[in-house]
């Protein structure tokens, strides 16, 4: 045999070995990633800590998440506002502490409180609302007529003075009160008896503790509340216990000076003015529906117009360009009837009544006392079904 025919046979020879392996390899691969796992291997366990205990995956996105944020953990919080220089907040507790507590930025563009701190004054039980002033660090203190409360019947009003760290009472014949921007006085309702039992009411200006007084006017009704501009330059007022179809909002100014019927019908509840004190917002009840909207007036034009938000100023916000509003609209539940809600959260241009809505991945937010931040760019709120402190992030 020459080697020529050698050479060729041996080629063969390889290329049949060859092949024999590669058919070999391949059957003994496919067979160990179909074949299941030998039966006394155990599953690799679940960790117990993902999803913080809770074996369902999370409803939302990381993104979505991010949209709303809780800063209080377990503490309720009453009347949450922004610092005056915009980086951080204030609040009274349930135990009636004064908080204070800066924000923290965070990489990924989120806030957090840091430095929370208790600025030990006096406590004080059964505060339900703060009336904090546009300067000055006193306040007064709104209190709920509960027993031990050391109001007799409906609400009372105690004022707290930082240089003597004390809550002064104010007598109970003061029903409503209001702020002047200056921060050492008050405009208030003081409302009287006569020997026949007939209530007279008048509006007066005083120090904060009702001290050196001033009579501006007397009011036909005693149940009247009052709403100050931020300016101070004008004053509206309307009835709080009026059962009938029509109630007016009437404008005034803190030296009594003017008086004028600036809406006249409908039945109107609420103030919340506009930061260039120009116009203002207000809750008119709907007739059909019986629910409160959102309406809109002009101090200058007189323009006034339904905003389409069923909801009340209770629940809104003022941007600092006085044009655009943030509102919770109740989707479960009716603001204005006491009752929790269940909120989307809603932007307006009050100019066009073009309307955005924001989406907070929640379905347990009763949106009250709305602020923002100084950038504008997070809308705070509390959340009445928990008492917590919320903001939301508008960026989005």
């Amino acid at each position: 045999m020459n080697k020529k025919a050698i050479v060729i046979l041996g080629a063969i020879f390889l290329l049949i070995v060859g092949t024999l392996g590669f058919l070999v390899y391949s059957r003994y691969s496919s067979n160990e990633e179909q074949n299941p796992p030998p039966a006394n291997s155990e599953p690799i366990p679940e960790d117990p800590n993902a999803n913080g205990g809770n074996t369902n995956p999370p409803t939302t996105t990381p993104e979505q998440a991010e949209k709303l944020v809780r800063l209080t953990l377990s503490e309720q919080v009453i009347s949450p506002i922004l610092f005056y220089n915009g980086n951080g907040v204030t609040y009274l507790n349930q135990s009636g502490q004064l908080i204070k507590a800066d924000f923290e930025a965070l990489a990924n563009g989120q806030i957090q409180l840091t430095r929370t701190r208790d600025l030990g004054i006096a406590s004080k039980s059964n505060i339900t609302k703060i009336l904090w002033p546009k300067n000055g660090d006193d306040f007064i203190a709104e209190i709920s007529a509960s027993t031990g409360s050391g109001f007799s019947s409906g609400r009372g009003f105690s004022y707290f003075n930082f240089a003597t760290g004390a809550y002064i009472d104010l007598p109970e014949q003061v029903k409503a009160l209001e702020w002047m921007p200056s921060g050492d006085k008050i405009l208030f309702i003081w409302v009287d008896k006569d020997a026949e039992g007939n209530e007279k009411a008048t509006l007066n200006m005083a120090d904060p503790d009702t001290k050196n007084y001033q009579q501006i006017a007397e009011l036909y009704e005693a149940d009247d509340v009052l709403h100050l501009s931020p300016d101070g330059m004008n004053l509206v007022f309307h009835r709080t216990q009026n059962t009938e179809s029509v109630n007016k909002i009437i404008q005034t100014t803190p030296q009594g000076t003017i008086w004028k019927d600036l809406v006249k019908e409908g039945f109107n509840y609420g103030i919340l003015w506009s930061p260039d004190s120009q116009k203002f917002l207000f809750s008119k009840k709907e007739r059909n529906s019986q629910k409160y909207q959102l309406w809109y007036y002009d101090l200058l034009t007189g323009e006034v117009k339904n905003l389409g938000l069923f909801s009340t100023v209770d629940k809104a916000v003022w941007a600092g360009d006085s044009k655009t509003v943030y509102a919770a609209v109740p989707t479960s539940g009716s603001a204005g009837e006491g009752a929790l809600t269940i909120d989307s959260f809603y932007k307006i241009d009050t100019a066009t009544l073009e309307k955005k809505e924001y989406q907070a991945y929640a379905s347990d937010l009763d949106g009250r006392d709305l602020f923002l931040n100084s950038a504008g760019d997070k809308l705070f709120f509390r959340n009445a079904q928990d008492g917590g402190l919320y903001y939301l992030d508008l960026n989005q």
